[in-house]
């Protein structure tokens, strides 16, 4: 397994699946929200429906992750026709992960409905640059970072907030990270794991970032792709410091037990 001696820590269990596709479960309905397409917004890079295709990524429990209430992206600067797409999906909130730099440098579009949080996850004025690095150079950095955002205090009080106010806000939502480290990716893992998709299907929805950005030459590294090793540094961090991930929500990031029940049954169909 790409998570070895993970999987049992976190009590999760699955089974094997395509990218996309449920597995287990019984959801017969067939209409409404979580049957609906995915919006088509194609000026913003990465964005996509955190719940999968229809009906959903099924849960190790049988259920299925909600559709057409969490999606995620990196920046959200669409084109005229895509805005107006999003205006009609009504967001209640636009949480943005991004650093000060970043969100100055590139501001969100301001959506009529939407809240906007931010939440600086990485703790930093800007983001790290990784210009020059090699392959193994930037796997390296990349595997570090992802190990704070479970060791970092700065970084869990970020994405505590975040599971806070996704608990309680209403309506949809939309989580916006950056080109560099993927923060959004780490939230959406969170996201699912409170949900209880099996460990492969987070894994594989969390690579999906490399089709849902547009390939290109990057000599900088401005947008590296996204590799199972980043999840797995997280995953360990988790591990060695917490056990499972019910103790890392509760002691790393904050989170009481009403909130998490609440999450999980925002998340869950």
């Amino acid at each position: 397994m790409l998570l070895k001696g993970t999987m049992s820590v976190l009590a999760l269990s699955g089974c094997a699946s395509t990218l996309l596709s449920a597995c287990g479960g019984d959801y017969s309905d067939g209409s409404g929200p979580q049957f609906a397409p995915t919006p088509v917004v194609n000026s913003v890079a990465n964005f996509r429906d955190l719940g999968g295709a229809a009906p959903g990524y099924s849960t190790s429990d049988g259920a299925h992750v909600r559709r057409a209430l969490l999606y995620r992206s990196d920046v959200l600067t669409p084109n005229n026709a895509d805005t107006t797409t999003l205006e009609r999906m009504a967001f209640a909130c636009v949480y943005d992960l991004r650093t000060p730099a970043e969100s100055d440098n590139a501001p969100n579009i301001a959506l009529t409905s939407a809240n906007r949080v931010a939440l600086n996850v990485l703790g930093m004025p800007g983001p790290r640059s990784f210009a020059g690095y090699t392959g193994n150079q930037l796997d390296q950095a990349m595997q570090a970072q992802w190990r704070e955002f479970v060791t970092g205090r700065v970084q869990c009080i970020a994405l505590g907030a975040l599971l806070e106010h996704i608990a309680e806000a209403p309506g949809p939502q939309l989580i916006v990270g950056g080109n560099g480290v993927d923060v959004a990716g780490w939230a959406s893992a969170l996201l699912l794991l409170i949900a209880n998709v099996p460990l492969e299907i987070v894994v594989q929805d969390f690579l999906l970032t490399n089709a849902y950005r547009s390939p290109g030459v990057d000599t900088d590294n401005l947008t590296p792709p996204v590799q199972a090793s980043y999840l797995q540094a997280a995953f360990d961090a988790l591990q060695s410091g917490y056990g499972n991930i019910n103790r890392y929500l509760a002691s790393g990031l904050g989170l009481d037990s009403v909130t998490v029940d609440r999450l999980r049954a925002r998340l869950v169909v």
